[in-house]
């Protein structure tokens, strides 16, 4: 009998409430050459869960930014705001419980509540996290250890009816096949939140790739508040995507090659600097 080996599938997942910028440009390549260094496919899935934050405008620019720095995708998957997400939420109900708090009662309480024990019929959905010590390889940063219960039961769907990204990114992910995660290194701790809730839906857990940060000059993690590294503004500005990439390669340790296809046979996902320091204005 022949055996069908399964291709990774990775996956590209701008939020639309603001435009791409290097830091996203960064992990979006990692993303990319990883899966097409393994043969796989990419996948690209708009999560626009929070509808009051999302734009149609802005996802439309993210698609166009994307197609310019060579990130292609293979196919676009149904848009978080078009996905009924109660089925998976119903799927967890022995390990979830309604919250009142609002999110100073929480900063007061370190996190930790008592709803659970009260039986609230009203108020957020919130997810129990489980103590102990949850272990898994990145894929860069190699082993790592985190318990879950240092962060707050994560919020599955808010008090307002809407789902969170913290339930959505899970149940798209199984939905969608994905076999590798890769994103940014803030997320990295928080990975071990999410693999309980793999877990929770008896699913097994992709791999992991946690890229370089990249920050500004005073310590803070890229944002989309920082207009002038979006990579619209450095397009308007005369970047070409050659430019870009002569900038932003070198960060995962891709120093000479020029274009974004001739690095996936070079690409080491160990290789680079663990920060980057952007500097507005260096080129």
């Amino acid at each position: 009998m022949e055996l069908r080996v399964l291709r990774p599938v990775g996956r590209l997942a701008p939020t639309p409430s603001g435009h791409l910028h290097l830091g996203n440009a960064l992990a979006f390549a990692a993303c990319w050459l990883s899966a097409r260094q393994s043969g796989g496919r990419v996948l690209l899935r708009v999560e626009d869960v929070d509808r009051g934050r999302a734009r149609d405008d802005i996802a439309a620019a993210q698609r166009d930014d994307l197609r310019w720095l060579g990130c292609s995708w293979d196919a676009e998957t149904e848009p978080q705001s078009l996905r009924d997400y109660g089925p998976w939420l119903a799927r967890l109900s022995d390990r979830t419980y309604r919250c009142s708090c609002s999110r100073k009662d929480l900063k007061q309480a370190n996190g930790r509540c008592d709803c659970p024990t009260h039986q609230l019929e009203e108020g957020a959905v919130r997810f129990r996290l489980e103590p102990g010590v949850v272990c898994f390889e990145d894929r860069r940063f190699g082993r790592v250890e985190c318990e879950p219960a240092s962060f707050p039961d994560p919020t599955l769907r808010r008090a307002d009816g809407v789902y969170t990204y913290n339930l959505a990114v899970v149940a798209d992910d199984i939905a969608d096949g994905v076999t590798e995660v890769v994103r940014g290194a803030d997320l990295l701790d928080y990975t071990a939140v999410q693999i309980q809730l793999w877990r929770a839906f008896g699913a097994t857990p992709p791999t992991w790739l946690h890229s370089p940060m990249v920050v500004s000059t005073d310590g803070r993690k890229l944002s989309k508040s920082h207009g002038d590294i979006d990579i619209r503004t450095l397009r308007a500005n005369g970047w070409t995507k050659e430019r870009l990439w002569k900038t932003v390669l070198p960060w995962i340790g891709l120093d000479h090659v020029q274009t974004l296809s001739d690095a996936v046979a070079h690409f080491d996902p160990r290789a680079g600097r663990d920060e980057i320091q952007w500097v507005s204005g260096e080129s």
